[in-house]
């Protein structure tokens, strides 16, 4: 393997409490972190010396914390090698949401993967550590008991699944500027969290409990804004609100999508910078999309590339305004030249496709199942089983397909988690010609 592409995730602090400080001036921290479907995407290609280059060129060479983290993995490994590093930047900086602990966290993933070095993940998290106190948990993710200076981890149970609303306002704030304010108040004494009431909260599955359990110690610093954004986010329904990390980014919680898109939409007109997402269970994952996108570039396909929070139900994205109901859209798992899968959601066309047209254009039927259990039931259909079906729309807890009579390449059905919709697999060649199909051009939603 020579080039890796992955997707590295931001962070939210649930609970950020400093319990002391460290001779070297770095403070202890006990804290909740949680990954969240917002990504930095990242490409590592072995080369003969190290370079980053990112999407915002300011952050591009040796200063790039990701450069740091390749130049410590070859030093640490005693591997005479390096990395060509491009970062297509899509978490806000100085926001407190780890976007530099993340794309360090990927770029040690995948060098350890790319020359087969075989580190454990506490062996990265090691590394990691000595580049930056969320660098460790960027590697696991998930929802996590950080301590120390955020090298000791342990595993809490998960957040329930919810939905954060995150503002990130013009104002931003260094890492090191938070904890020097934080410093200058601690002296004069300060009232700490009660990691408790998160624990038991968390525990519990209780989003209520976790929101009134929110907690940063670092908020003492923020800058003139950050607290009317907190007040607009309680006054807009959610559970709770809090900067996260050193700032300046805020995030309310809520236990239900249309509350959230509510939310988002009541205050999209005031912050230009403003987010639905939802927790996720790891911190870095590869990014299977970025192949199939690299080919529709070489081979002068047009596309739109659609982005909203991952894995959300076909319902959820009504809410958010990605499908309307009675508007049609695939999911799609796509075969690229060497067989692998990309999991992506497929809409034809313009991002708002009427059925009657997609009917029109591709000769097709519907039929409907009450639920995608019954796709066994009726049709003896498993993962893997072959069948000329896709997903088109779920609604009312039903899911309908289509039935593409003149298919040519019989894509595979396999039920989605979610349990209300399913997949379909289709190679890049059929890909192809439904593209060609829509006259070259076609809108893809990532999930």
């Amino acid at each position: 393997m020579e080039r890796i592409f992955l997707k590295a995730c931001a962070k939210l602090n649930l609970f950020l409490d400093i319990t002391g400080k460290r001779g070297d001036g770095y403070h202890l921290i006990k804290s909740v972190m949680q990954s969240v479907d917002i990504f930095d995407f990242i490409s590592v290609t072995k080369s003969y010396g190290i370079s980053v280059k990112c999407s915002i060129s300011e952050l591009d060479g040796e200063s790039n914390l990701a450069y740091k983290a390749a130049k410590l993995f070859f030093e640490q490994t005693g591997i005479n090698g390096g990395a060509e590093i491009y970062i297509e930047k899509r978490i806000p900086m100085q926001s407190g949401m780890a976007g530099g602990s993340a794309d360090a966290a990927a770029a040690l993933y995948a060098l350890n993967a790319l020359y087969e070095t075989g580190l454990s993940e506490e062996e990265l998290c090691a590394l990691g550590a000595k580049l930056g106190a969320d660098v460790p948990f960027s590697l696991s993710g998930g929802t996590t008991l950080c301590e120390g200076i955020g090298e000791r981890l342990a595993s809490l149970t998960e957040l329930p699944d919810c939905f954060f609303v995150i503002i990130k306002p013009k104002s931003g704030m260094s890492t090191a500027e938070s904890y020097k304010i934080y410093d200058e108040h601690e002296a004069a004494g300060i009232e700490h969290g009660n990691f408790s009431a998160m624990s038991t909260a968390l525990g519990a599955e209780d989003i209520s409990g976790v929101g009134k359990a929110l907690y940063n110690a670092l908020e003492v610093a923020v800058p003139p804004g950050v607290l009317k954004i907190k007040e607009e986010l309680l006054d807009a329904g959610a559970a709770g609100a809090l900067m996260t990390g050193s700032g300046t980014a805020v995030f309310g919680i809520f236990d239900n999508i249309e509350a959230a898109v509510k939310a988002k939409s009541a205050l999209s007109d005031k912050y230009e910078n403003i987010f639905i997402a939802r927790p996720a269970k790891s911190g870095v994952s590869f990014d299977e999309s970025a192949p199939v996108f690299e080919r529709l570039d070489s081979l002068g396909i047009k596309y739109e590339h659609i982005e909203h929070p991952s894995v959300f139900t076909m319902n959820e994205m009504y809410a958010l305004g990605v499908f309307n109901k009675g508007i049609v859209g695939k999911n799609l798992f796509l075969r690229d030249a060497k067989g692998k899968r990309h999991f992506l959601v497929f809409v034809y066309g313009d991002k708002r496709v009427s059925l009657s047209d997609i009917q029109e254009k591709l000769n097709i039927s519907r039929c409907s199942f009450a639920s995608a259990e019954r796709l066994y039931k009726y049709l003896g259909l498993t993962k893997g089983s072959v069948s000329p079906l896709g997903v088109i729309n779920d609604k009312n807890a039903a899911v309908e397909f289509i039935i593409d009579k003149d298919f040519i390449g019989c894509p595979c059905v396999g039920v989605h988690p979610n349990r209300n919709t399913a997949t379909l697999w289709m190679t890049f060649d059929d890909l192809l010609k439904v593209i060609k199909d829509n006259g070259n051009s076609i809108s893809f939603a990532e999930i």
